[in-house]
């Protein structure tokens, strides 16, 4: 196991799962209901901007990671 670094796109997968089931709420199965998830749940927690949309977008440069979390994630569907 890896002690550094960030976390893999399947430990972040797997604690979602897990921190639904103890809220009691179904994992969502597709994006739209995760954005409804993420949306109704930051709005019951006071967040200041529920709606993803309402979050400003990272410069481009500053997402490299997402490429290789992708295919981190698709290796380890394999």
């Amino acid at each position: 196991m890896r002690s550094n670094g960030k976390p893999t796109v399947r430990q972040v997968y797997a604690l979602a799962r897990t921190l639904c089931e103890r809220a009691g709420e179904e994992f969502p199965e597709t994006r739209d209901a995760a954005s409804e998830l993420i949306e109704r749940l930051r709005t019951e927690n006071g967040h200041p901007a529920p709606r993803l949309e309402d979050v400003p977008r990272r410069p481009r440069g500053q997402r490299r990671g997402a490429s290789r979390a992708a295919k981190e994630l698709a290796d380890e569907m394999r």
